[in-house]
Protein backbone atom coordinates (compact mmCIF):
# COMPACT_ATOMS: atom_id res chain seq x y z
CA UNK A 1 0.00 0.00 0.00
CA UNK A 2 3.23 2.02 -0.79
CA UNK A 3 1.89 5.69 -1.24
CA UNK A 4 -1.56 5.40 -1.23
CA UNK A 5 -3.92 5.45 2.08
CA UNK A 6 -6.41 3.61 0.33
CA UNK A 7 -6.48 -0.42 -0.79
CA UNK A 8 -8.53 -3.23 -1.66
CA UNK A 9 -8.44 -7.09 -2.17
CA UNK A 10 -11.44 -9.63 -3.92
CA UNK A 11 -12.05 -13.04 -1.98
CA UNK A 12 -14.33 -15.63 -2.56
CA UNK A 13 -16.07 -17.44 0.77
CA UNK A 14 -16.98 -21.41 0.19
CA UNK A 15 -17.66 -24.29 2.36
CA UNK A 16 -16.54 -26.85 -0.33
CA UNK A 17 -20.03 -26.75 -1.92
CA UNK A 18 -21.66 -23.78 -1.84
CA UNK A 19 -19.96 -20.42 -3.12
CA UNK A 20 -21.10 -16.54 -2.05
CA UNK A 21 -20.59 -14.25 -5.16
CA UNK A 22 -17.08 -12.26 -4.97
CA UNK A 23 -16.18 -9.79 -2.05
CA UNK A 24 -14.50 -7.22 -1.73
CA UNK A 25 -12.50 -6.10 1.35
CA UNK A 26 -11.83 -2.42 1.37
CA UNK A 27 -8.30 -0.67 3.13
CA UNK A 28 -7.62 2.32 4.62
CA UNK A 29 -4.29 2.80 5.52
CA UNK A 30 -2.79 6.20 7.58
CA UNK A 31 0.61 6.91 8.93
CA UNK A 32 1.30 5.60 12.71
CA UNK A 33 1.74 8.18 15.25
CA UNK A 34 4.62 8.56 17.71
CA UNK A 35 4.70 9.29 20.65
CA UNK A 36 7.00 9.94 24.32
CA UNK A 37 5.20 7.98 27.51
CA UNK A 38 8.44 8.98 30.48
CA UNK A 39 11.00 10.98 29.12
CA UNK A 40 13.18 11.20 32.90
CA UNK A 41 14.45 12.62 34.98
CA UNK A 42 17.24 10.05 34.93
CA UNK A 43 18.49 10.12 38.55
CA UNK A 44 22.21 8.97 38.55
CA UNK A 45 23.98 7.87 41.62
CA UNK A 46 27.91 9.08 41.63
CA UNK A 47 30.75 6.63 39.95
CA UNK A 48 27.83 4.20 39.17
CA UNK A 49 26.87 3.25 35.78
CA UNK A 50 22.92 3.86 35.80
CA UNK A 51 20.75 2.09 33.39
CA UNK A 52 18.22 3.80 31.37
CA UNK A 53 15.06 2.19 31.80
CA UNK A 54 11.31 2.78 30.32
CA UNK A 55 10.81 4.16 33.81
CA UNK A 56 12.59 7.37 32.55
CA UNK A 57 12.46 7.25 28.49
CA UNK A 58 9.65 5.11 26.50
CA UNK A 59 8.41 5.87 23.06
CA UNK A 60 5.38 4.50 21.55
CA UNK A 61 3.41 3.96 18.81
CA UNK A 62 -0.40 3.69 18.10
CA UNK A 63 0.06 0.10 16.44
CA UNK A 64 -1.63 -2.37 18.15
CA UNK A 65 1.13 -4.26 18.45
CA UNK A 66 4.55 -2.86 19.69
CA UNK A 67 6.50 -4.29 16.69
CA UNK A 68 8.62 -1.41 15.08
CA UNK A 69 11.64 -0.87 16.12
CA UNK A 70 12.13 3.18 17.56
CA UNK A 71 15.46 4.76 16.99
CA UNK A 72 17.08 7.11 19.50
CA UNK A 73 19.35 8.94 18.17
CA UNK A 74 21.43 11.57 20.23
CA UNK A 75 22.02 15.30 18.83
CA UNK A 76 23.22 16.80 21.85
CA UNK A 77 25.39 14.47 24.17
CA UNK A 78 25.96 14.74 27.70
CA UNK A 79 28.71 16.61 29.04
CA UNK A 80 29.18 15.22 32.56
CA UNK A 81 28.63 11.61 31.16
CA UNK A 82 28.96 8.95 28.45
CA UNK A 83 26.09 6.89 27.05
CA UNK A 84 27.19 3.53 26.70
CA UNK A 85 26.16 -0.34 26.32
CA UNK A 86 26.37 -2.05 29.54
CA UNK A 87 29.33 -4.17 30.21
CA UNK A 88 30.81 -2.95 26.98
CA UNK A 89 34.65 -3.56 26.56
CA UNK A 90 35.36 -0.40 24.85
CA UNK A 91 34.22 2.67 26.19
CA UNK A 92 32.51 4.09 23.25
CA UNK A 93 29.75 7.24 23.23
CA UNK A 94 26.73 5.71 21.45
CA UNK A 95 25.34 7.60 18.89
CA UNK A 96 22.14 6.14 18.87
CA UNK A 97 20.23 3.24 20.11
CA UNK A 98 16.70 1.52 20.65
CA UNK A 99 13.58 0.85 22.67
CA UNK A 100 14.17 -2.44 22.28
CA UNK A 101 17.70 -1.75 24.06
CA UNK A 102 16.53 0.58 26.79
CA UNK A 103 13.41 -2.36 27.53
CA UNK A 104 16.50 -4.83 28.10
CA UNK A 105 19.06 -2.31 30.14
CA UNK A 106 21.57 -2.52 27.65
CA UNK A 107 21.89 1.49 27.66
CA UNK A 108 23.50 3.06 30.78
CA UNK A 109 24.82 6.71 31.47
CA UNK A 110 27.93 6.96 33.27
CA UNK A 111 28.95 9.75 35.37
CA UNK A 112 32.58 11.73 35.02
CA UNK A 113 31.94 13.81 37.76
CA UNK A 114 31.85 12.23 41.58
CA UNK A 115 29.41 15.12 42.92
CA UNK A 116 31.01 15.62 46.27
CA UNK A 117 30.62 20.01 45.37
CA UNK A 118 26.91 19.65 45.56
CA UNK A 119 26.00 16.32 47.28
CA UNK A 120 22.71 16.43 47.76
CA UNK A 121 21.12 19.23 45.27
CA UNK A 122 22.72 16.94 42.62
CA UNK A 123 24.99 17.99 39.13
CA UNK A 124 22.64 18.82 36.57
CA UNK A 125 23.21 17.20 33.08
CA UNK A 126 21.04 16.29 29.93
CA UNK A 127 20.63 14.46 26.70
CA UNK A 128 19.08 15.56 23.38
CA UNK A 129 17.14 12.91 21.51
CA UNK A 130 15.77 13.01 18.01
CA UNK A 131 13.16 9.44 17.96
CA UNK A 132 11.96 7.80 15.10
CA UNK A 133 10.23 4.90 13.80
CA UNK A 134 9.39 4.35 10.45
CA UNK A 135 6.64 6.07 8.37
CA UNK A 136 5.93 8.12 11.71
CA UNK A 137 6.69 11.71 11.94
CA UNK A 138 10.39 12.21 13.73
CA UNK A 139 10.10 13.90 17.62
CA UNK A 140 12.48 16.28 17.58
CA UNK A 141 13.91 18.38 20.46
CA UNK A 142 13.42 15.76 23.21
CA UNK A 143 15.73 16.59 26.39
CA UNK A 144 16.77 14.00 28.53
CA UNK A 145 17.09 15.60 32.27
CA UNK A 146 19.83 13.81 34.36
CA UNK A 147 20.95 14.73 37.87
CA UNK A 148 23.81 13.20 39.78
CA UNK A 149 23.22 12.91 43.30
CA UNK A 150 24.64 10.70 46.63
CA UNK A 151 20.74 10.95 47.53
CA UNK A 152 20.19 9.21 43.91
CA UNK A 153 19.56 5.40 45.36
CA UNK A 154 16.29 4.08 43.34
CA UNK A 155 15.44 0.25 41.67
CA UNK A 156 17.60 0.74 39.11
CA UNK A 157 21.06 1.33 41.06
CA UNK A 158 20.62 -0.05 44.18
CA UNK A 159 21.96 -3.53 43.24
CA UNK A 160 25.30 -2.21 42.90
CA UNK A 161 25.21 -0.08 46.06
CA UNK A 162 23.53 -2.63 48.55
CA UNK A 163 23.94 -6.47 48.08
CA UNK A 164 21.04 -8.48 49.32
CA UNK A 165 20.44 -12.28 49.41
CA UNK A 166 17.04 -13.61 50.90
CA UNK A 167 16.27 -14.37 54.27
CA UNK A 168 15.85 -18.10 54.57
CA UNK A 169 13.77 -19.87 57.47
CA UNK A 170 11.80 -22.90 58.16
CA UNK A 171 7.57 -22.65 58.47
CA UNK A 172 6.47 -21.15 61.37
CA UNK A 173 10.23 -20.51 62.24
CA UNK A 174 12.37 -17.07 62.98
CA UNK A 175 15.58 -15.93 61.84
CA UNK A 176 17.98 -13.08 62.19
CA UNK A 177 18.12 -10.09 59.82
CA UNK A 178 21.89 -10.36 59.16
CA UNK A 179 24.98 -8.62 56.66
CA UNK A 180 23.77 -11.21 53.82
CA UNK A 181 20.22 -9.79 53.72
CA UNK A 182 21.29 -5.64 53.84
CA UNK A 183 24.91 -5.42 53.37
CA UNK A 184 25.29 -1.49 52.52
CA UNK A 185 29.36 -1.41 52.91
CA UNK A 186 29.27 -0.51 49.41
CA UNK A 187 27.15 2.08 49.51
CA UNK A 188 28.73 3.52 53.07
CA UNK A 189 32.08 3.44 51.88
CA UNK A 190 30.87 5.98 49.05
CA UNK A 191 28.86 8.09 51.37
CA UNK A 192 32.35 8.95 53.18
CA UNK A 193 33.28 11.30 51.32
CA UNK A 194 30.48 14.01 51.55
CA UNK A 195 30.21 13.26 55.39
CA UNK A 196 27.92 10.46 56.04
CA UNK A 197 29.17 8.13 59.10
CA UNK A 198 26.13 6.20 59.36
CA UNK A 199 22.65 4.84 57.94
CA UNK A 200 19.78 3.84 59.41
CA UNK A 201 16.75 2.23 58.57
CA UNK A 202 12.97 2.52 59.11
CA UNK A 203 10.30 -0.02 58.93
CA UNK A 204 7.77 1.03 56.84
CA UNK A 205 6.40 -2.21 55.62
CA UNK A 206 5.78 -5.09 57.87
CA UNK A 207 5.96 -8.71 56.10
CA UNK A 208 2.41 -10.24 55.18
CA UNK A 209 2.67 -13.41 56.37
CA UNK A 210 4.76 -12.77 59.85
CA UNK A 211 6.27 -9.85 61.86
CA UNK A 212 9.72 -8.15 62.62
CA UNK A 213 10.65 -7.76 66.33
CA UNK A 214 13.82 -7.07 68.60
CA UNK A 215 15.53 -10.54 69.91
CA UNK A 216 12.10 -12.30 68.68
CA UNK A 217 9.71 -10.56 71.28
CA UNK A 218 5.91 -10.26 70.49
CA UNK A 219 5.96 -6.21 69.78
CA UNK A 220 6.16 -5.46 66.45
CA UNK A 221 8.80 -2.88 65.05
CA UNK A 222 6.58 -0.95 62.64
CA UNK A 223 8.18 2.48 62.07
CA UNK A 224 11.31 1.95 64.52
CA UNK A 225 14.02 3.53 63.69
CA UNK A 226 17.00 1.21 63.63
CA UNK A 227 20.77 1.75 63.58
CA UNK A 228 22.87 -0.60 61.54
CA UNK A 229 24.23 -2.37 64.86
CA UNK A 230 21.02 -3.38 65.47
CA UNK A 231 20.71 -5.38 61.82
CA UNK A 232 24.12 -6.17 61.68
CA UNK A 233 23.77 -7.59 65.48
CA UNK A 234 20.96 -9.90 64.93
CA UNK A 235 18.88 -8.05 67.37
CA UNK A 236 16.31 -7.52 64.54
CA UNK A 237 13.96 -10.94 63.55
CA UNK A 238 11.72 -12.17 61.17
CA UNK A 239 9.28 -14.70 62.74
CA UNK A 240 6.76 -16.69 60.36
CA UNK A 241 3.58 -16.80 61.05
CA UNK A 242 3.17 -20.53 60.29
CA UNK A 243 0.61 -20.12 57.22
CA UNK A 244 1.05 -22.40 54.36
CA UNK A 245 3.28 -19.98 52.63
CA UNK A 246 6.48 -20.04 50.51
CA UNK A 247 7.50 -16.57 50.19
CA UNK A 248 7.38 -13.28 52.07
CA UNK A 249 9.10 -9.38 52.07
CA UNK A 250 9.20 -6.22 54.28
CA UNK A 251 10.50 -3.14 53.59
CA UNK A 252 12.77 -0.80 55.00
CA UNK A 253 13.60 3.46 54.24
CA UNK A 254 16.90 4.75 54.62
CA UNK A 255 17.76 8.13 56.32
CA UNK A 256 21.63 8.73 55.80
CA UNK A 257 23.38 10.40 59.31
CA UNK A 258 26.49 12.94 58.90
CA UNK A 259 29.41 13.49 61.12
CA UNK A 260 28.14 17.45 61.43
CA UNK A 261 24.68 15.65 62.86
CA UNK A 262 22.85 16.25 59.02
CA UNK A 263 20.17 13.35 58.52
CA UNK A 264 19.33 13.22 54.64
CA UNK A 265 16.17 11.62 53.82
CA UNK A 266 16.34 9.28 51.01
CA UNK A 267 13.80 8.61 48.10
CA UNK A 268 14.13 4.85 48.18
CA UNK A 269 12.36 1.73 49.97
CA UNK A 270 14.43 -1.35 50.38
CA UNK A 271 12.70 -5.05 49.65
CA UNK A 272 13.88 -7.94 51.99
CA UNK A 273 12.80 -11.39 50.44
CA UNK A 274 12.23 -14.25 52.12
CA UNK A 275 12.06 -17.56 51.52
CA UNK A 276 9.90 -20.10 53.52
CA UNK A 277 10.77 -23.66 54.12
CA UNK A 278 7.62 -25.67 54.33
CA UNK A 279 7.49 -28.89 56.75
CA UNK A 280 4.81 -31.62 57.21
CA UNK A 281 3.17 -30.90 53.50
CA UNK A 282 1.98 -33.73 51.94
CA UNK A 283 3.77 -34.57 48.20
CA UNK A 284 1.49 -33.53 45.02
CA UNK A 285 0.41 -37.09 44.07
CA UNK A 286 -0.49 -37.82 40.31
CA UNK A 287 -3.25 -39.52 39.84
CA UNK A 288 -4.05 -40.25 36.22
CA UNK A 289 -1.16 -42.46 35.68
CA UNK A 290 -1.91 -43.20 31.76
CA UNK A 291 -3.45 -39.51 30.48
CA UNK A 292 -5.15 -39.49 27.35
CA UNK A 293 -6.39 -36.65 24.99
CA UNK A 294 -8.80 -37.52 22.36
CA UNK A 295 -9.21 -35.79 18.91
CA UNK A 296 -12.27 -35.06 16.49
CA UNK A 297 -10.56 -35.52 12.91
CA UNK A 298 -12.67 -33.68 10.36
CA UNK A 299 -13.22 -34.10 6.65
CA UNK A 300 -11.29 -30.90 4.69
CA UNK A 301 -13.27 -30.49 1.34
CA UNK A 302 -10.77 -29.50 -1.55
Amino acid sequence: MAGSEYDSFLFYVTDGVFELPQLTFRIQSRPPTLNMTSRGPLEVFPDVDQPITPRVLRSVTDDVVQSRTIIYTVVAAPKRGQLQVKDAREATDLTSFTQHEVNYGAIVYRPLVNGTDLPWGGIVDSIGLEVSTAYAETLRGVVLPVNISYANLNDDNAHALIKSLPLRVVEDGAAPVTRRHIDDRPLLRRLALVGVNDIDYTVVEEPPHGRLSLSRRKNSISNYSLSRSDIFGGVVMYVHDGSDTTDDYFRFAIKLQTAGGEVVEIDHVITINVTIQPINDEPFELKTLSPKLWVLQVTKFQ
